[in-house]
């Protein structure tokens, strides 16, 4: 295992409940044991509003949804989503699998939006509203098929709040289009303000597109200039079911979602100690707790964690600030996930550990080279040397002219019957350049004679201290 392989292994059990058990138990006695959440009873009657986590956990939870035979490991698994692949299969059976699983959970398919062939096939089924988009396609040349189920919500478009005097011109399952003779800048601003009167909170913008959440459902709203239609304007809406309901400050700016990682991240200019009010204030409305009244730094970077009744945990992560502005994450850890990672780092635990007694002998060795003594290798200085200056790894001194090369040519014979093997040797009567080596040490002779002023003569040292003698 490589350093920064074991170095992100040990960030995740530091994130783990492992080592967050002491966290954990600082968690209020008070939690309230999780109540019934409803599911729309025993029928398939559409829920009232944007359903939330639980009440779409009810319904269906991808995360549990049966894989083919044969299904390549490590799908993308999500409440709201599910990815995986299967090798040595075809379209239609790969649908065809779906469509079983589905009905015998009643879900009924719709009649439009469908089309199945050899080279792909889509649909949507729906079920208290709910409305999942299903496909299956090929994936490569080795006749392997992906499957892809999201969970567009239980959003109603013709329900939601809109400019008036718009007409529709095309309200599917999954997304409506609807044209209006306003401007695309009226029309957005208009939209915006309705949908925030009607309890939509903003959750992120790019170019013409906004995102707006309500529980646990992400409404996209793109306003454009409709292509010939005239230069009308044209609303598009479409939403997906978030696998996790994080909320965002108001004055949140680059705002992303990742459904298939359960992570928001975003920038602020407010303070580190605003935003944690805020989440305090915030996840506590849905009983969540964090394990810490304040940041602890983990991996170098401030971090909150929250855990709620059933074990799921938060974790806040605040990054260096750039340009006056915090980069921060909030990542959603179901408590399965959690459990598998602890069992994940249990099972590897030999190793890690292993690893980590390899590591710290190798410090240990290369800490005891590095600080071990240096050998010592006796310099015979001349008795007439004058301006001499020395240190453990070079000695400089000046001879009388004419004398140099003689004091290099001493050195090298003594250096030479110590078992030095020459490198280097260019030794003539106004300058000299003589290198040496043994074992783990070098030495290297440098002189000037140029029979007008003192010569100058320079020996150092590398691996080894020098230790001058008079002659």
């Amino acid at each position: 295992m490589n350093r920064p392989l074991l170095r992100q292994t040990l960030v995740s059990y530091l994130r783990s409940p492992v080592s967050l058990i002491a966290w954990a138990l600082l968690c209020s006695s008070g939690c309230k044991p999780k109540g019934d959440v409803s599911d729309a009873g025993g029928n398939d009657d559409p829920l009232k509003g944007p359903a939330t986590v639980e009440q779409a956990a009810r319904i269906l939870d991808l995360t549990e949804f049966p894989l083919m035979d044969g299904a390549a490991a490590n799908p993308n698994r999500a409440l709201a989503s599910l990815t995986y692949t299967i090798p040595n299969s075809n379209v239609k059976s790969a649908f065809e699998f779906q469509r079983k699983k589905l009905a015998a959970r009643r879900w009924k398919q719709s009649s439009r939006d469908t089309s199945v062939t050899d080279q792909s096939a889509s649909s949507t089924f729906m079920r208290n509203g709910f409305v999942l988009s299903v496909a299956a396609y090929p994936s490569g040349n080795d006749r392997s098929i992906t499957v892809s189920l999201n969970n567009r919500g239980n959003i109603n478009y013709s329900k939601l709040p809109r400019p008036g005097a718009t007409k529709p011109l095309y309200v599917g399952d999954s997304s409506a289009l609807y044209l209006t003779d306003a401007t695309v800048a009226g029309t957005a601003a208009e939209c915006r303000k309705l949908l925030l009167a009607d309890h939509w909170q903003p959750y992120g913008s790019a170019a013409d597109s906004a995102w707006f959440k309500q529980n646990a459902i992400r409404l996209g709203v793109t306003v454009s200039s409709a292509p010939a239609q005239g230069g009308k304007t044209v609303i598009s809406f479409s939403s997906e079911l978030m696998s996790a309901d994080l909320p965002a400050p108001e004055e949140a700016d680059e705002l992303r979602y990742s459904d298939m990682t359960k992570e928001l991240s975003f920038e602020t200019t407010a303070s580190k100690d605003a935003v944690v009010d805020f989440y305090k204030r915030t996840l506590g409305q849905t009983r969540w707790e964090p394990t810490l009244e304040k940041t602890v730094e983990i991996d170098d970077n401030p971090t909150m964690i929250f855990r709620n009744p059933a074990k799921d945990m938060l974790t806040l992560t605040f990054s260096s600030q750039r340009s006056g502005r915090t980069p921060i994450s909030l990542k959603h850890q179901s408590a399965a996930e959690i459990a598998e990672l602890e069992r994940q780092i249990k099972a590897r635990a030999p190793e890690i550990r292993a690893e980590m007694e390899r590591q710290q002998a190798k410090e240990a060795a290369e800490f005891a080279e590095a600080h071990k003594p240096l050998p010592k290798v006796d310099v015979a200085v001349p008795g007439d040397a004058g301006g001499v200056e020395q240190s453990a790894s070079e000695i400089k001194f000046t001879v009388a002219k004419g004398k140099a090369k003689a004091v290099a040519e001493a050195w090298r014979k003594q250096f030479r019957d110590a078992g030095w093997k020459e490198n280097v040797a260019v030794a003539e009567a106004m300058a000299g350049a003589i290198s040496l080596a043994k074992d783990k040490q070098s030495l290297t002779i440098h002189y000037t004679d140029t029979g007008f002023t003192p010569a100058e003569v320079t020996i150092s040292a590398m691996g080894a201290e020098l230790q001058p003698s008079t002659r």
